[in-house]
């Protein structure tokens, strides 16, 4: 079956050497990125993306843009801006002439901001406030369309291959951890639990958190704090936002609950963790 290694190690090349926040989008029908490890390239992680997120309209408005997305990639690759005021490079995911997702090169900041900001704020009930003090830890600059180009082409080859190899030796079913990955990507900032994920995928509690470890090597709850204390280091360092705000925002339901997992797994509370790392002081 493919090998989708070689696929991981260049993104993280691009991601720590070429300083490019490189993210997957791929179609609910695709059978590489959804059910293997590239799976956890799928979301932005800059900062201000993370702070828009944690607003349930924006995160339900980002997911449908997406559909739009795939039609334009069909005309090949653009640059453009998000409805929150990321500008980003857009490349279509093909196999032949199929589009089957596209890869985003995010992160940087839009002329008229502010607009963008406000509209936000307005139509989706994101905070403005918050928004516009996180929104300058975004890149003030987008390096050259045809250097990213030079970059980002092999990676599309890369994945076009990958799923040339994976139709010639026939179709691989996706399991339900694929789906369960995306649905906790998608709502992790929400009241998630094992129970309420398992109902949703109408199956059993002890099917999901099997498949699950199996696949993952973690266990759900393992993955979905991850998650949150990923969302909650950039808000530390980012935003302005009271501890408390922060453990509600990424999906905690109890600010000292919050904090004691956050100290278990960095070695310092949350409060020393911004002082120490903020760039918002």
């Amino acid at each position: 079956m493919y090998d989708t290694d070689d696929i991981k190690r260049y993104i993280l090349f691009l991601k720590n050497e070429c300083g490019l926040s490189v993210t997957l989008h791929p179609c609910s029908e695709e059978e590489i990125i959804s059910t293997s490890e590239l799976i956890s390239f799928n979301i932005h992680d800059n900062s201000y993306c993370v702070c828009v997120k944690t607003f349930r309209e924006c995160q339900a408005h980002c997911i449908e843009r997406q559909k739009r997305i795939h039609e334009k990639c069909k005309q090949g690759s653009f640059c453009g801006v998000c409805y929150a005021g990321v500008r980003e490079y857009v490349y279509p995911i093909k196999k032949r002439d199929e589009v089957l997702g596209f890869i985003s090169v995010s992160g940087y900041q839009a002329e008229n901001a502010e607009s963008y900001m406000k509209r936000t704020a307005r139509e989706f009930g994101a905070s403005r406030t918050m928004l516009s003090s996180v929104y300058p830890s975004l890149k003030s600059e987008m390096p050259p369309k045809d250097s990213v180009d030079t970059l980002i082409v092999p990676l599309c080859n890369m994945l076009e291959l990958a799923y040339l190899k994976c139709e010639g030796e026939g179709s691989h079913k996706a399991g339900i951890v694929d789906g369960v990955v995306r649905y906790m990507k998608a709502h992790h900032t929400e009241k998630l639990t094992v129970d309420s994920i398992a109902q949703h995928f109408c199956c059993s509690r002890s099917h999901i958190c099997h498949s699950f470890k199996q696949k993952i090597g973690k266990t759900v709850v393992e993955y979905l704090t991850e998650l949150r204390l990923d969302d909650a280091r950039s808000l530390l360092r980012y935003s302005t936002l009271s501890v408390t705000e922060i453990a509600y925002a990424v999906g905690f339901g109890d600010s000292n609950y919050f904090s004691n997992v956050f100290k278990r797994h960095e070695g310092i509370n949350p409060s020393e963790y911004r002082k120490k790392f903020s760039t918002s002081s």
